[in-house]
């Protein structure tokens, strides 16, 4: 150290230089290993805005879908409602509920915001149960459409066919109010999650 002491007094100019150049080679250093930590930051806070920004949009779009499945549902338990207390007869039960299914289909399937399916990146929405009751009221409305009541039918066969599909709705009704139920959870799932944001 006493070296470098004496060298820099015997020759002050190339120990000026020689300080410069420590000095500059330092702070060049130190402001990139800055620069290079300050660029770290802004690329993770650009991905957390990209996913929030993610994450909105399709949380946005799969609450659109869920109101319109929700409210296709809704629609289904009143027919079956309605049909319950007498204020339809199961003929025109049978045709409200295909041009609701038609009507309903037709609008989910060309729903403008496919895209909604993104959510599933965000939540675990495989609910196992909304999956059996679709399979077990594909089956009853198969049977309510097998029991249609034919010219050919007689009294006693119609009383029968009007007791067992008034079983059936009975049946689709509570499947339905279930399936509603669970899909309602995913739309508050999904709100919830988006306040934590706003």
């Amino acid at each position: 150290m006493e070296e470098i002491f004496n060298i820099i007094k015997e020759y002050p100019k190339a120990g000026a230089t020689g300080i410069a150049i420590v000095s500059g080679s330092l702070g060049w250093l130190f402001n990139n290993l800055f620069q290079i930590y300050l660029e770290k930051i802004r690329y993770k806070k650009e991905i957390r805005t990209y996913f929030w920004k993610e994450k909105l949009n399709s949380a946005k779009k799969a609450s659109e879908f869920y109101l319109e499945y929700l409210n296709f549902l809704n629609l289904l338990r009143h027919q079956f409602e309605t049909y319950e207390i007498g204020k339809i007869e199961h003929q025109e039960l049978f045709d409200n509920i295909q041009s609701e299914v038609h009507f309903y289909s037709q609008k989910l399937k060309a729903f403008p915001h496919f895209e909604h399916h993104h959510i599933n990146l965000f939540f675990d929405f495989s609910d196992k149960r909304a999956m059996e009751i679709n399979s077990e009221t594909a089956r009853i409305n198969q049977q309510i459409l097998d029991l249609r009541i034919n010219k050919n039918d007689d009294i006693e066969m119609i009383d029968n066919k009007v007791g067992e599909i008034k079983k059936l709705a009975e049946k689709l009704k509570i499947k339905y109010a279930e399936l509603f139920e669970i899909n309602k959870k995913y739309l508050d799932l999904v709100r919830k999650d988006i306040k934590e944001f706003i």
